[in-house]
């Protein structure tokens, strides 16, 4: 019997390595000029979300995104947090509201930064491995002038274009055609935003990027521990 239950775990655990991840990442930001005294800067609204399918969809988690903004109190600014994680038949698994200093998420940042240099050989091959579906990203904006709006666009055309070909050099080939547009709006304030982007990814070469990852880590500890010194 129980060699029944040792095959099919093997099975499952084979299928989970084989089986492709799919990854559908919604970024989605709506603000208007308020007459209001505004204190806070908003990052996301409603309907940011990141949903993961496994097993050719058997099971799926989204984790979707209230809110996000760095609010300006009396003392030091600080990011607020609303998300909930659902599953298949949309019912909540978990509520998450967090606030934390902006001084801590620039740390965190900083810390990030300092292990990726580390490790980038191994998301480099993360990223050669990944199936790119999907990528689109629409944008409207207007500023208090018309020749600032100009500004603004072309700085945003920049930054599209120069991030789109930084992952599209780094994708799997082949690559879908990227969806790119930005509409001026010069009656309004206003900013609108919405990135759609969905790819694919098998749980194998995942494993193997956290091997990579590990060992570079271990190799370039040294360095790791003076950035850390040298910080402090």
């Amino acid at each position: 019997m129980w060699y029944l239950i040792l095959a099919l775990v093997l099975i499952l655990l084979l299928l989970l390595l084989i089986a492709p991840v799919t990854v559908h990442i919604r970024y989605v930001l709506k603000e208007r000029d308020d007459q209001i005294p505004n204190t806070s800067i908003t990052f996301a609204t409603p309907g940011t979300s990141v949903s993961l399918s496994f097993l050719w969809g058997l099971l799926k988690l989204r984790l979707r995104l209230s809110t996000l903004k760095l609010v300006f109190n009396r003392f030091a600014p600080v990011f607020k947090l609303r998300a909930k994680l659902s599953k298949r038949s949309g019912d909540v698994l978990a509520k998450e509201k967090t606030s934390i200093s902006a001084g801590r998420v620039l740390d965190i940042y900083k810390q990030a930064m300092n292990v990726y240099r580390a490790t980038e050989p191994a998301y480099r091959f993360m990223l050669s491995t990944i199936k790119l579906h999907r990528f689109g990203w629409w944008t409207r904006i207007g500023m208090w002038q018309a020749d600032q709006t100009g500004v603004a666009v072309g700085l945003l055309w920049a930054i599209k274009s120069n991030s789109t070909a930084y992952l599209y050099r780094r994708f799997k080939k082949p690559l879908p055609k990227p969806e790119l547009e930005i509409i001026p709006v010069f009656d309004a304030r206003v900013i609108a935003t919405h990135l759609n982007c969905v790819f694919s990814f098998r749980m194998g070469y995942l494993i193997i990027t956290g091997f990579m990852a590990a060992w570079l880590l271990v190799k370039n500890r040294k360095k790791l521990m003076h950035n850390k010194g040298h910080k402090g």
